[in-house]
């Protein structure tokens, strides 16, 4: 039986999603924006990036 491993605490992925969707928030300032998920299970991190992007206008 393997033993699993934690690579990244859940802080830490918290942290990584607030930095992206602040980057995104200022990259797409003023434009547009189109979120795409591609793989089922990431629904969730997904929801979690459109939180923590502000100011820009986005569909998905």
């Amino acid at each position: 039986m393997e033993k699993l491993v934690t690579m990244l605490s859940a802080e830490q992925v918290a942290t990584r999603v607030r930095e992206l969707g602040a980057q995104i928030s200022h990259d797409y300032h003023g434009r547009k924006l189109v979120l795409v998920c591609v793989l089922k299970g990431s629904f969730i991190f997904m929801a979690d990036l459109i939180r923590a992007i502000q100011g820009v206008p986005l569909r998905v």
